[in-house]
């Protein structure tokens, strides 16, 4: 059906100031990491990133170096098709095998797929449900 796996992300927390994206992409830049899927946002003084790179231990040794607090979630990600009504399918799938999203995004370069990220209640669950 999908092309699922079972993955990690990182969740890093850096101060939030102007410019800490640009620093944060850089340094995986600079440690020859690529980022695959990204999530990030503020939270008063914090800022808030969900990773998911090429390289996840090489991506935290560099994103500790600079002092950031890195944490490691297991998630689930789907390789859909860049069309309407796709990450619908994912969710309807998901609801009816009554497993709870604690968080989702996507990434899309307009290619034709969309790499979705998912975290849920039961991983193993959503695993076996969309594979």
């Amino acid at each position: 059906m999908h092309e699922v796996k079972l993955e990690t992300e990182l969740h890093v927390i850096t101060p939030n100031e102007p410019g800490i994206l640009g620093r944060v992409m850089g340094t995986l830049a600079n440690g020859g990491v690529n980022l695959r899927a990204l999530n990030a946002y503020a939270e008063k003084d914090k800022g808030v990133f969900y990773l998911v790179t090429s390289d996840n231990k090489k991506a935290e040794k560099s994103l500790k170096s600079l002092g950031y607090a890195v944490n490691i979630n297991e998630v689930i990600t789907v390789m859909i098709g860049d069309r309407i009504g796709a990450g619908a399918e994912i969710g309807a799938l998901l609801g009816n095998a009554v497993i709870d999203i604690d968080c989702c995004y996507c990434s899309s370069a307009g290619t034709g797929k969309v790499l979705m990220v998912i975290r849920t209640n039961n991983n193993s669950r959503a695993l076996e449900t969309l594979e």
